[in-house]
């Protein structure tokens, strides 16, 4: 049996999955049973229910498998197909022998989690100086089209060195079902105001540059909102 974690979501509903992972890696739970997910998935607003070792849940247009306490960090694993009781899973059983449904699951944050910031539209500085010097702090394109990630990755090492602070984008869904990373580079002379730069095209004065559906400060905190489904 193979198993294959797919980190890019080639979906329309890129964003709905992006919704459930984030909402599965924020928490931690070493007791959660599949009636607790359950719940607390339908608490927040999904179509869920329980069966055998793992929650079927409703995203738009698909059914997704959701394990709880598997070998990702967060409340479960996130499977495309129902998955059996082989390898991994197997240990559900034993992991939860001896815990009531009853018992109130002991969901504690995860710390980076909280940086993430939802459906933000950030303010575009008209300090044409400031522009310039992040205009020229690099190279441009960064890295070939198409590999974003790595490039804000780059430029978020670059700006941080010159003493800027930095805030990481990512829309899921757009282009559709591929999903786009790029930063705001933040200009300290006008309060709260920000350069939008793109890894491959530069400096951006697009409004759509200024929002997204996921803002964080560190580019590890992607890891949080980045899909990792398992076939």
């Amino acid at each position: 049996m193979v198993l294959m974690r797919v980190l890019l979501i080639i979906t329309p509903q890129a964003e709905e999955t992006t919704d459930l992972w984030y909402l599965m890696s924020s928490y931690e739970d070493q007791k959660i049973t599949t009636d607790d997910l359950a719940d607390f998935l339908t608490a927040h607003g999904y179509q869920a229910a329980p069966h055998e070792n793992y929650v079927i849940a409703n995203v738009p247009g698909k059914k997704l498998y959701l394990v709880p306490n598997g070998a990702s960090p967060g409340l479960a694993d996130i499977y495309l197909i129902p998955p059996g009781k082989t390898g991994e899973n197997a240990n559900i059983d034993k992991l939860h022998d001896g815990i009531s449904s009853n018992d109130a699951p002991n969901l504690i944050r995860v710390p980076g989690s909280l940086d993430i910031k939802k459906e933000v539209t950030y303010t575009k500085t008209n300090n044409r100086e400031f522009t310039n010097v992040v205009r020229k702090a690099a190279l441009f394109p960064i890295t070939p089209y198409g590999m974003c990630f790595e490039g804000s990755k780059r430029m978020g090492r670059i700006y941080a060195d010159l003493g800027y602070n930095v805030m990481y984008m990512y829309n899921p869904d757009d282009p559709k079902g591929q999903g786009h990373e790029w930063i705001l580079v933040k200009d300290e002379a006008a309060e709260n105001t920000w350069q939008a730069v793109d890894s491959y095209y530069g400096t951006m004065d697009m409004t759509d540059y200024y929002y997204a559906p996921y803002s964080f400060p560190k580019h590890d905190d992607i890891n949080l909102i980045m899909p990792q489904l398992i076939v």
